[in-house]
């Protein structure tokens, strides 16, 4: 067996040219792997989660309080220890045997105290499975014959070189230059400018085709570009992508090209997000943000219908208990397996919450772990690409079940949130992107540059920028002196950042015929590879392609067949169709009614159409929100019949006692952490506007009151439908009708001033013909300012007037819409409907007697976009 074997290698990624039998191509995992198989040490996978936390349980049994760690475990106690086993293990692999002189700096002492009772006790990591392969190879035969280095030797740990010492036919590889032509004196002058230290000379100018640069403003053009060219030439191609190689495959496989398989972090897939997302329901207060997530999520324990049907729920009522999440469980139990469901849904969402200041049982944490283990166990069918999503999951799952069992025999009784965030983070496995396939008939890839050590007639690569350099050494030169006398060899920066340089030239010289480098968009840190051909070809950037101006020139406008620029249509101001059109007899409400008068063409598209915009279940914190809030509040207060005899004390311990409550079932953003200043600001307006409303109720001699009264009626002949917030009865039986607004003070008495009130006007009218009276007032009482608007003179003491200017009354009011509704009827029937824009309000007045025609809200632009309302 020929071995080629590098630091990097691990992430080297296929096709390959010049696969052949008993070759492999192996980083350090691969080949500590294939040695342990051979040498009959293999072992099932030790998790990074399960080493965590065991040897967080060391740095804990060693902690007094005086550790050099200790106020780091407290605040972080999982991120602390996976800091130190880092440091642990690099020692280890450098030769650390686990002891440290009395003499020596504090932490290395503290940490040879650990490592007393850790050695031995947690999981084995590199250095500890590399020491048992060094023991067998010393007595045992493998069916290794050679194995070339593709990095010098001194760059690998120590536990790395006794191993290779151990191991027949170890020699070096170097990268060679493979071109020819102006490429191939590229190539061997940036050899020597980076082998050598300094500049050896510059080459004029390329210009037989062999190196091209091209850039562009965006990476959606670049990438489409590198669609294109790929299609146009089917050459031997090796692309280089270190960074977002997986918008590159998404633009290749969009464009009718191939993946390549380049990965994305792992956190992101939708399997591996669902143990976070179900280790949040055991929370509280509830994050309703993160409730929805869980339930929309396209992974979950439980039927996904279900979880639909109660995230509309939370949408409506953001909370649990409240009386659409009761309507919801009592739909999802009347479905097949319902009950079931229904206990799955109390398991998870209702049952026991802990506070995330205290922390939630490892016990109770390991059953929803295991729970959800079993959920997704039980949908691998057989199918590979299903295996290829849940897989990861499932290890994943059982990678935090280890954690969580650690934990459990350390003692440890609970956990907080971010405890729980890192030890699934620890147990997230990597590599596990079933999005990131390599189809056939891809490009070869690579995601470094270092693991460029095959050939290829084409090399290019990707957007080289800010490189990742490495990391410093974070240790005190006297713990670095210390180790060194312990004999441990720590690894070096600068011989790192030197020998970087050497792997930066792989692309380069790996190229046979052509390589390319697509340059970042402009503004990005310029890479050193970069700088240094610029150096070498003084000339090479003034020849850079730029692929946004060069679109129909012939480098770019070969690649694709030209298409005619259309523009988008303009928004016409009337639909003309051939046939009249009759308005819809259903009950019509004051909002469907504005619809049609303000702007037909929206009401034919909703009302007609029947065009809905997809929903966005939302529970964020907002107007409406508290609006809705405000009105339960007000509907469970007037639902006690001796209400209005209620004192404002009385009134308020009521309102205190049961707020909560409410919040809880039904307005649970308030009680997230962050809106606790959102919280008391709701319950102080809510306090002072129910006791400014039932000292108005009471000045005008109320009896009682009702709220979210629904009423029907007609408009004329149209049908009408209604529900008026409160119908308060007085003596006598008198009727007032009241709005409740959450806030607009100005706009809603503006409203009454100007005689714009036609939502009151309705109500007026649906009331009279039920109850053959009209309302002997009208108006709107605002949440936020606790005050009443009225046009009534003389039935609310302390509420403000607000007569109309123009003297129009209710009845005038309905006489409008009577005649705008038949206005709209007959451009219709002429089969007309007219489109109103803003800029076009007084041209799109109606006739003599009819509402005056006002523009909407931008929350119809989703609609008006159809209509050709391209810059809304």
């Amino acid at each position: 067996m020929h071995i080629i074997f590098g630091l990097g290698l691990d992430s080297r990624r296929g096709p390959s040219s010049e696969n052949s039998f008993n070759e492999p191509t192996l980083g350090p995992m691969g080949l500590l792997g294939l040695l342990e198989t051979y040498l009959g040490l293999a072992r099932p996978e030790v998790s990074v989660a399960r080493r965590v936390t065991g040897y967080l349980g060391h740095l804990r049994q060693h902690d007094d309080g005086e550790r050099f760690y200790s106020e780091s475990l407290h605040a972080d106690s999982v991120g602390t220890a996976a800091k130190l086993l880092t440091w642990r293990d690099e020692w280890r692999l450098g030769g650390w045997t686990g002891s440290a002189p009395d003499d020596a700096p504090r932490r290395l002492r503290e940490l040879a105290h650990v490592e007393r009772t850790a050695q031995g006790d947690i999981a084995p990591g590199q250095a500890e499975r590399l020491a048992v392969v060094e023991v067998k190879l010393a007595t045992e035969r493998t069916p290794i014959e050679c194995v070339r280095l593709v990095d010098p030797v001194e760059t690998f740990p120590l536990a790395w070189q006794k191993v290779l010492a151990l191991l027949p036919g170890v020699g070096q590889w170097e990268a060679q230059p493979n071109g020819h032509g102006q490429l191939r004196a590229l190539q061997e002058l940036a050899g020597r400018a980076v082998h050598e230290g300094n500049l050896p000379g510059t080459l004029p100018s390329i210009s037989d085709g062999s190196v091209t640069l091209v850039q562009a403003t965006s990476r959606a053009t670049a990438e489409h570009w590198l669609s294109a060219w790929r299609a146009h030439d089917e050459v031997d191609r090796l692309i280089v992508c270190e960074s977002l190689g997986d918008a590159v495959d998404a633009t290749l496989v969009a464009t009718g090209g191939v993946s390549c398989g380049f990965e994305s972090p792992s956190e992101l897939r939708p399997a591996l997000q669902a143990v976070g997302l179900a280790l949040e329901t055991v929370w509280t207060p509830i994050d309703t943000g993160r409730l929805v997530e869980f339930l929309l999520h396209s992974i979950g324990p439980f039927s996904r219908s279900a979880r639909g049907r109660l995230a509309k729920a939370i949408g409506e009522q953001p909370g649990i208990g409240g009386e659409a999440w009761c309507t919801a469980r009592q739909e999802i139990a009347a479905t097949q397996n319902g009950e079931k469901t229904v206990e799955e849904v109390a398991f998870w969402l209702e049952g026991e919450r802990w506070s995330r200041d205290a922390g939630a049982p490892v016990d109770a944490l390991a059953v929803r772990v295991e729970r959800l283990l079993e959920a997704l166990q039980h949908r691998l069918t057989g199918d590979a690409n299903l295996a290829s999503i849940y897989v990861p999951a499932i290890e994943q799952c059982s990678a935090v079940l280890d954690g969580l069992a650690e934990f459990k025999r350390q003692g440890v009784p609970s956990l907080l949130p971010r405890q729980v965030e890192q030890l699934i983070s620890h147990g997230t496995p990597t590599g596990s992107n079933p999005a990131a396939i390599a189809q056939i008939g891809c490009m070869r890839s690579a995601p470094a540059a270092g693991v460029c050590v095959e050939p290829a007639d084409e090399v290019i690569w990707w957007m080289p920028s800010t490189p990742v350099l490495p990391q410093s050494l974070p240790w005190t030169a006297a713990e670095v002196q210390a180790l060194q006398k312990l004999g441990v060899e720590l690894r070096d920066p600068q011989r790192e950042l030197s020998y970087l340089a050497r792997q930066w030239l792989r692309p380069l010289l790996a190229a046979r015929r052509h390589f390319v480098l697509v340059l970042p968009p402009p503004g990005a840190e310029e890479h050193p590879f970069r700088q240094l051909i610029q150096k070498l070809v003084p000339d090479l950037e003034t020849s850079c392609i730029n692929l946004d101006s060069e679109v129909n020139e012939t480098y770019v406008g070969m690649l694709a067949d030209p298409l005619a620029r259309l523009a988008f249509p303009e928004t016409p101001r009337v639909i003309e169709l051939k046939t009249p059109i009759e308005l819809p007899r259903d009950p019509q409400s004051y909002t469907s009614l504005t619809e049609l008068f303000n702007h037909p063409a929206l009401y034919a598209i909703k009302r007609v159409a029947r065009l809905r915009p997809n929903s966005i279940i939302s529970t964020e914190e907002d107007n409406r929100l508290l609006g809705t809030l405000a009105h339960r509040v007000l509907e469970r207060l007037f639902a006690h019949a001796d209400a209005l005899a209620w004192t404002s004390q009385h009134a308020l311990d009521w309102f205190r006692a049961n707020i909560d409550i409410l919040l809880q079932t039904e307005g649970a953003p308030l009680l997230t952490q962050g809106a606790g200043v959102s919280q008391q600001r709701f319950k102080t307006i809510c306090e002072s506007a129910m006791i400014s409303l039932l000292d108005h109720l009471r000045s005008a001699g109320a009896v009682s009151v009702r709220t979210e009264v629904e009423f029907e009626g007609v408009l004329g002949n149209v049908p009408l439908t209604g529900k008026v917030d409160l119908v308060v009865e007085l003596q006598g039986k008198r009727t007032i009708a009241l709005d409740v607004k959450w806030t607009g003070d100005k706009r809603y008495a503006a409203m009454l001033s100007e005689g714009r009130h036609l939502q009151l006007a309705l109500y007026s009218a649906l009331i009279e013909q039920k109850e053959k009276l009209p309302p002997v007032a009208l108006g709107y009482f605002i949440v936020e300012s606790g005050a009443l608007f009225t046009t009534a003179m003389d039935v609310f003491p302390a509420a403000q007037v607000r007569v109309p200017r123009s003297g129009v009354t209710v009845n005038e009011l309905l006489q409008q819409a009577r005649e705008s509704w038949k206005w709209r009827a007959s451009q219709w029937e002429a089969g007309q409907i007219e489109v109103v824009a803003d800029e076009v309000l007084d041209e799109a007045q109606g006739p003599e007697g009819t509402l005056a025609v006002e523009g909407l809200g931008p929350w119809h632009f989703d609609h008006l976009v159809l209509l050709g309302g391209w810059e809304q």
